[in-house]
């Protein structure tokens, strides 16, 4: 089991208290992808960062890899996000200032502080998997959408994370380069067998996806469930 979310409730204070979720349960098998739906501001992006080990919940229990999360204290939760999670944000979050390969190797850096042979050779090979190996060497500014969120998988496979979490990953892509990603996505979860959990409003592209839960009256109701 990749994750498992018990009895979760989360809440915002802005001023007052905003329950998003109450009583929330929620299992990932390892190796499935899982699809996300729900209306604008019913709580994917929160639900996708819980799981993610970016936000805390305020009740219940959150297993990931069967180590209870909720108890690690901050720097353990980084350190735990930054070797077994990769993440794929809706807004392009590629840094302006440095090329398409030292984008791809930022998690690494993050986790060794120094730059090994075999990151160089893992970043390299990546980028060739992901179709951009040929733009290396450029800016974010001289790519396309495409190619920047082909870079940013590449990104977020450099660690040889256990799972992806990929917030409306299709977002702003016409509909060719949308199915382009999420046969991506599917290769990376055969080829790999990493755990994928994306968000989406699109349903066309739910039929990649192995579960589809949508976000209900603060809680989640599996839609689809395949063999």
């Amino acid at each position: 089991m990749s994750l498992i979310l018990r009895d979760v409730r989360k809440t915002y204070k802005d001023p007052k208290e905003l329950i998003v979720f109450e009583k929330l349960n929620l299992n990932i098998e390892t190796g499935e992808i899982v699809a996300i739906i729900g209306p604008s501001g019913s709580g994917k992006t929160t639900l996708l960062n819980i799981i993610g080990l970016i936000d805390k919940v305020d009740e219940g229990e959150v297993y990931v890899f069967q180590k209870n999360v909720s108890s690690m204290t901050e720097e353990e939760l980084a350190n735990f996000r930054n070797e077994n999670v990769g993440f794929i944000f809706q807004l392009p979050h590629l840094i302006e200032e440095l090329t398409v390969f030292e984008n791809t190797i930022i998690p690494s850096m993050i986790r060794d502080k120094f730059l090994t042979k075999e990151v160089k050779r893992r970043a390299i090979k990546l980028l060739e998997y992901v179709e951009v190996l040929d733009k290396n060497d450029n800016f974010p500014s001289e790519i396309s959408g495409g190619e920047k969120r082909r870079v940013e998988i590449a990104r977020a496979l450099v660690n040889n994370p256990k799972i992806i979490i990929a917030d409306e990953p299709t977002s702003n892509l016409d509909p060719n380069l949308k199915f382009s990603i999420m046969s991506l996505f599917k290769k990376i979860n055969k080829d790999f067998g990493t755990t994928i959990v994306f968000s989406t409003h699109d349903y066309d592209l739910l039929e990649y996806a192995n579960k589809v839960f949508k976000i209900e009256n603060r809680t989640l109701v599996a839609l689809k469930f395949q063999v």
